[in-house]
């Protein structure tokens, strides 16, 4: 490949190795903006009135400039909030409000700020300096003024973890390589598209550092990237790497590839360091005892996802009755990268019926007004009668009603009215199925495990014992396909009974 010779930078520090196939953003950084005492200039380029979510604030004030009293403040800055910075006695109310920061002294003596977590769009920030007192305030632009690529791994929690980065967008990017250095100092690496150098992640950019098991940081990436194609640069996530010394990731991070796989059950297969067991459009699966990332590609699936110890799991879409071949890549919190070719045959299409809303403490007569809402998420119909509903209470067994595939059942009592003025009834078009009593005396309000069985005894489908709900309001799955054993599938909402579930999940 011909080498060509690059200009400096400044607007995006380390941010590409040359290469002539890269559009290069013009050099230098914005304009400077001066105020009393300080001058600031963005990088990227940028104007105050709509300063990048993701940014580096080069701050110049000549030898009296002091960075330990140098801050980014969300909101209003005061001239007591300044004077609070220059006597060292911040409150608690400001210190609330400085930003996630590292700072640094450039080549040019000019001190740099780099946030490490995006700005919120259109919110107001300030420059804060209390030697010399000084303050410049800006704007962060709109978020739909550029695409943010948001780091998928390692988790939030695991700044430590090594020097591999997957930063992920809504958009398919187009294949690229190019190398980039972490700041302050910090290890050169690569950048690529997908988890790995094939398979998984079209809409992931990944990041892999020299030495993934470098010591030292924290180190931020660049602040953004510019791919051929695009006509805007992406934002990436400036979550740092490295700073945490071994055992500061707590418990919620554990283990690694080694020694992580799982034994899989008579109804399993080994799936790399997990198992899955597999149906007709579906694998439902369980995660090795060790959080991980994982790249599955093949099939029409192009999945990127994260478990944490021992997580259940759900791949859909695949196609029923078919041998299938996918490609599975898993990474460790190390960087350590396992990939196999997973191949099995799916079943014919089947019915899954799941529990998806449970409503335990209505604003009516309980138990009269308590129902269970299933939906089947299959492609044919179920039986109810080869079904029943446990509680802590008992069982209730289900009469013979076919339900059809994306339909809903609300499973209700008898003496259940229909429209009792007081709670939200039913759907029209949902299928209302009257039993003598769901569950004994009633569900619990107090929170309880609700189960769904087939005649064989077995579990297929579990709501957690979630604290006691407010009256009227339900507890919802947040997917019809979200696992079983996952706090992130359930939560407290307003009811729809037989109807899709509307809460917002985070």
């Amino acid at each position: 490949m011909q080498k060509v010779a690059c200009p400096l930078l400044a607007l995006a520090l380390a941010l590409v190795a040359c290469r002539p196939d890269l559009p290069m953003p013009e050099a230098g950084l914005a304009p400077a903006t001066q105020t009393a005492g300080i001058t600031v200039a963005f990088e990227p380029e940028a104007p105050v009135t709509a300063a990048p979510r993701v940014l580096r604030v080069h701050v110049a004030g000549g030898p009296s400039l002091d960075e330990a009293r140098l801050f980014l403040v969300r909101g209003e800055v005061r001239d007591s909030h300044l004077r609070q910075i220059e006597r060292d006695d911040v409150s608690k109310a400001l210190a609330e409000r400085f930003v996630p920061t590292l700072r640094w002294r450039a080549d040019d003596g000019a001190v740099v700020l780099a946030p490490t977590v995006p700005l919120d769009p259109g919110e107001t920030y300030v420059v804060a300096s209390g030697e010399p007192r000084a303050s410049l305030a800006f704007v962060a632009e709109p978020a739909e003024a550029a695409p943010l690529l948001v780091r998928a791994w390692p988790p939030a929690d695991a700044a430590g973890a090594g020097l591999f980065g997957l930063y992920c967008g809504d958009m398919t990017l187009p294949e690229v390589s190019f190398e980039a250095t972490l700041a302050p100092d910090g290890p050169l690496g690569a950048f690529g598209r997908g988890v790995a150098s094939a398979g998984a992640g079209g809409a992931c950019l990944r990041f892999m550092g020299r030495g993934l098991d470098a010591e030292g940081g924290p180190w931020v990436p660049p602040p953004v990237v510019w791919l051929p194609g695009l006509p805007w640069p992406l934002r990436v996530d400036p979550r740092p790497f490295g700073g945490a010394a071994p055992g500061d990731l707590g418990e919620a991070i554990e283990g690694s590839l080694e020694g992580a796989t799982l034994e899989c059950t008579a109804f399993e297969v080994p799936f790399g360091p997990g198992c899955v067991e597999v149906e007709d459009d579906r694998l439902l699966g369980r995660a090795p005892a060790a959080a991980m990332l994982w790249g599955i590609a093949g099939e029409g699936l192009d999945v990127v996802m994260t478990t944490q110890k021992n997580e259940r799991f759900v791949l859909k879409g695949l196609p029923a009755a078919k041998a299938i071949s996918l490609d599975v890549t898993t990474i460790d919190l190390d960087g350590r990268q396992r990939r196999v070719t997973f191949s099995a045959t799916t079943l014919t299409p089947m019915p899954h019926v799941v529990l998806n809303e449970v409503m335990a403490n209505p604003l009516g007569p309980e138990p009269d007004q308590e129902w269970v809402e299933l939906y089947n998420d299959g492609s044919v119909e179920a039986a109810l009668d080869e079904l029943v509903i446990s509680d802590i209470g008992g069982e209730t067994v289900l009469p013979e009603i076919m339900l059809p595939p994306r339909g809903f059942a609300v499973i209700v009592n008898e003496t259940f009215v229909v429209d009792d003025e007081i709670d939200v009834p039913p759907a029209e078009d949902a299928l209302l199925v009257r039993v003598p009593e769901l569950g004994k005396n009633g569900l619990g309000n107090g929170g309880e495990i609700v189960r769904l069985r087939d005649m064989r005894g077995r579990t297929i489908s579990r709501f957690p014992a979630i604290p006691k709900p407010k009256a009227g309001q339900s507890v919802v799955r947040r997917s019809p396909d979200a696992p079983d054993g996952v706090s992130d599938s359930f939560q407290l909402a307003p009811p729809t009974p037989g109807a899709a579930n509307t809460a917002s999940f985070p």
